[in-house]
Formats: C-alpha cells, sequence, structure tokens
C-alpha cells in the first residue's frame, strides 16, 4: 500500500474526527475528504482502526528514518528522547484517537513497530512486545495527564527507571 494512500485516509480520517466521532464517519465521507475511491479503501483496509495504525506507522517509520534510529538500542537515551518527541508531535491526533476510546490502534502500531513486522527485519520476540507494551502505557498515562511532564523528563524517567537494570 503506497504512503500515498495512507496519508490520504488518515489525515482524511482525523479531520472528521475533529468534527465526530469516529463511529458516525461513513467510508463515503472518509473517500471525499480523501479524495480517494470506495474501491480503494476497501482494498487496503478492513476498519478505521487500521487507517489509524497504517499512519501512525508511515509517520513513525518517516521519523525514525530521519533521525537514524535503527542506529541506536532501544533503550539508548537518544532514541528514547526521539521516541517521546515523535510521541509529543502526534498530541493533538493521539488525544483525539483515545478521546475516542480507540487506542488499540496505536497499541497495534507500536507492536508492528518494535517489532518491524512491517519490514524485511522482522523480530518477534518476547522483549519487543514488552517494549512496545510498556511505551503504549507510558504514552497512555502522559497522554491522559495532559503531557504535564516535557519530553526530556519522560525520558529521564525510562532511562533512569525502567531501562537502568538493562543498560549495564
Amino acid at each position: 500500500m503506497s504512503e500515498y494512500v495512507i496519508s490520504a485516509y488518515g489525515e482524511a480520517l482525523f479531520k472528521l474526527m475533529e468534527k465526530k466521532n469516529i463511529e458516525k464517519i461513513t467510508v463515503d465521507e472518509l473517500c471525499e475528504t480523501g479524495g480517494i475511491g470506495r474501491a480503494t479503501y476497501f482494498r487496503n483496509f478492513k476498519s478505521k482502526d487500521e487507517i489509524i495504525t497504517a499512519y501512525i506507522i508511515m509517520k513513525w517509520r518517516r521519523y525514525e528514518k530521519r533521525y537514524k534510529l535503527k542506529e541506536h538500542q532501544l533503550n539508548d537515551s537518544y532514541r528514547v528522547k526521539r521516541y517521546f518527541d515523535f510521541c509529543y508531535s502526534m498530541r493533538t491526533k493521539n488525544d483525539l484517537i483515545i478521546e475516542q476510546g480507540h487506542y488499540g490502534a496505536i497499541l497495534s502500531a507500536y507492536e508492528m513497530i518494535m517489532t518491524d513486522s512491517d519490514t524485511e527485519q522482522s523480530s518477534d520476540t518476547y522483549e519487543n512486545y514488552y517494549i512496545a507494551y510498556g511505551l503504549f502505557g507510558i504514552l497512555m498515562k502522559w497522554a491522559k495527564g495532559g503531557y504535564a511532564e516535557s519530553v526530556q523528563e519522560m525520558t529521564k524517567i525510562v532511562v533512569d527507571r525502567i531501562f537502568s537494570d538493562n543498560r549495564k
């Protein structure tokens, strides 16, 4: 599936979610707003949650490449900080997803991102799922708390408190 299709449907879905609940958004509205036909929607997605998941993954992969995150360990402070920078940059969209009760789409994205199951270097390990669920839980608490802590504070919390034993 192309980035164009993911981006068009993703942006259209978030635009519509600002006005009404995702459950009330029709495929016709989504296609009209995104400027892409119904056949393309049904060929690529089974649900609106799949659009959200694909959109987050697409955004992350671009971000990951831009900042060369694959060159750093998951528990490296640079990579952790970049994770929170990314989450903070997505806060408006994350808030819409969470507010409308579709945070499972975020978790699905994190599972794929942490296991690289959408790439050729898939690493389907218990450790990667542990990290995906942990980061998802931390994001949920941070978002529900209104992003009160700064990116730097969140980085310090994760690196010092959570990853400290794994860094030795």
